[in-house]
């Protein structure tokens, strides 16, 4: 059974673990230091021998990350188990990526500067060797509920991969099309995700259509895609009557 003092223990390496990923490109050394001490608390705390090298933690461990996609909501702080990791994240920012240990987590978001009422009080699961990128959106009762897609980072060399995540609350089932050309996603519903689709790097001009009627509902910017990476696209609300979509692109 799993002791109180585990479970912190568990959290404070989780920062070490943000800090040092926080550090990795602009300060070398506070980068290592807070990496060793992110595996000393964690020796502490798990059985002997349970950590060894980079490869064996890929099976005990997973990563997340949050995005703000509820365009109606403020700027948030996130807690997980109790203790602030993320602050002042606004609609859509993309949280720096953290490392647990697999397992169930409490998850409670704040509006910033306001921790009275939360905004969101949800479990969720991390599980091993997986990446997962954590959404929010306004539910029919006002609170956020939490939405979770796993990441695939497998792209094959010198080629890149997109997916398109639908998120915009007021829009229901769309057909994703090139811009005056052939819908590449069809009849993709509300807080779903489309598989992968396998391309050269390359710019793409996408646009959203009604998945009934076929009538373009919005056009979006162009999105410039990299080899050796995997993409998702959120479509989301807009946040101005000029715009009544907007596109958000995330890569691993």
């Amino acid at each position: 059974m799993q002791k109180q003092g585990d479970s912190y223990s568990f959290q404070e390496a989780g920062m070490y673990n943000m800090l040092s990923d926080y550090y990795k490109y602009t300060n070398p050394d506070l980068h290592i230091y807070y990496y060793q001490k992110h595996l000393e608390v964690l020796r502490k705390a798990l059985p002997q021998n349970s950590i060894t090298t980079d490869l064996d933690r890929q099976t005990e461990y997973g990563k997340l990350r949050f995005i703000h996609t509820a365009a109606q909501k403020p700027v948030v702080d996130i807690y997980i188990n109790g203790v602030k990791l993320f602050k002042e994240v606004a609609f859509k920012s993309v949280t720096n990526e953290m490392t647990l240990p697999v397992g169930r987590y409490q998850v409670d978001i704040y509006e910033t500067g306001a921790m009275v009422d939360s905004l969101c009080s949800q479990k969720i699961l991390v599980e091993s060797n997986i990446f997962h990128t954590i959404t929010f959106l306004e539910s029919a009762n006002n609170y956020l509920k939490l939405y979770t897609f796993q990441e695939d980072p497998f792209v094959h060399p010198s080629e890149t991969k997109l997916r398109i995540i639908h998120l915009h609350p007021k829009m229901s089932a769309l057909n994703i099309a090139v811009q005056k050309g052939d819908v590449v996603f069809p009849n993709l519903h509300l807080k779903a995700a489309t598989s992968y689709l396998g391309l050269y790097p390359m710019t793409v001009y996408l646009e959203a259509k009604d998945a009934e009627t076929n009538g373009k509902l919005a056009s979006f910017p162009p999105l410039p895609l990299k080899e050796n990476k995997a993409y998702s696209a959120l479509i989301l609300e807009g946040t101005s009557a000029d715009v009544s979509a907007e596109i958000l692109l995330i890569s691993i």
